[in-house]
Order: structure tokens, then sequence, then C-alpha cells
């Protein structure tokens, strides 16, 4: 499973260039935690045998975001405790199909999760869960949008598109 979506990953990456995001092992088990230090809450701990994407942010007080393919859990990770094993370009993609004006200036973006399955989305600093069949709208003052999604059961994605300001986007997602 972990070969097939790495190799899934090399594919995507092997396309046009935009920016990066890094593929990584825990160096032994590890807890994810809310937040990025010792005083946040565990979530989940997951096993060293885990691949992991490292989500494009600056570490802060020594820990990452970080995302596991397998299990679907997201959370902070102590960045001393893990091992990048490989770094993929992301692609010009367009998941992001434009629908329209808004009255709010910014860049509206509808996510809907039209399967069965929890969605989780990263866009530029923020992660999002979405429910089954769960809709949300989200307004964004910057019009370069970085991506990553996964859920089980779905090939995860990741990107850079530029939208443009007063336009409302939409992002569906099915099998």
């Amino acid at each position: 499973m972990k070969t097939l979506f790495l190799l899934i990953f090399l594919t995507i990456a092997s396309f046009g260039v935009f920016a990066q995001l890094k593929l990584g092992s825990a160096k032994s088990q590890v807890n994810f935690r809310e937040g990025p230090g010792i005083n946040y809450k565990i979530v989940s701990t997951i096993d060293n045998s885990n691949l992991l994407v490292i989500l494009p942010r600056e570490s802060r007080n020594n820990y990452i975001e970080v995302f596991d393919i397998e299990s679907s859990a997201y959370g902070f990770v102590s960045e001393k405790l893990i091992t990048v094993t490989d770094t993929l370009y992301y692609q010009k993609q367009h998941f992001f199909e434009r629908a329209g004006e808004n009255e709010t200036g910014g860049v509206e973006i509808e996510l809907l999760n039209q399967t069965s399955n929890p969605l989780y989305v990263w866009i530029n600093t923020n992660s999002y869960n979405l429910s089954p069949f769960e809709k949300k709208v989200l307004i964004m003052d910057k019009e370069d949008v970085t991506f990553f999604s996964s859920a089980p059961g779905l090939f995860p994605v990741f990107g850079k598109e530029i939208l443009k300001k007063g336009s409302t986007y939409r992002w569906n997602f099915s099998l």
C-alpha cells in the first residue's frame, strides 16, 4: 500500500514544477500532538513504518506538521524524530473549478466532500476535516493556494494554484 502511494506521488512529481512537498518516516514510534510542543494533547501514536507527508510550513518550537497516509492521522511531531526520505515537486494542476464572482473581494473556495469517507484538506497554513458529504466554504485573502488532501480509500493529491480575487471556486472530491 505504501509503495502504491509512493509511486503515485512520484508519478505526479514528474510533471511541471511549482514547489515541493517532503515525504518521510518516523525514526521510532512517535506521538502526534494537537500543537507544536510537549504541552499539547497527544492525538495518536504512529509506527515508524508509516509514510508521512511533511506539510509545507515552517517548524514551530522544533515541531513540524505531518500527515500519516496510512491512518489519515494529522498532527505535530518533534522535528528530530522525522527522517526526510524524498522531496516531491508539485505539478501544475487545476482542482479548483471557477464557479463565478463573489461579493467578498477575496478568494472563495467551496470544498465539497462527495464521498462516504472523512476527508483531510490542508490549504496554505490551515487544515480542515470534512465529514462524508459535507460542504465547507473558505474565504481567503491570498491568491496563491498550496494544498494537500487525502482520505481513506482515496489517492492523496497536492499542488499549488493561483486563483483570482473576487472569484468563487469549487473543489469537488469524489471517487
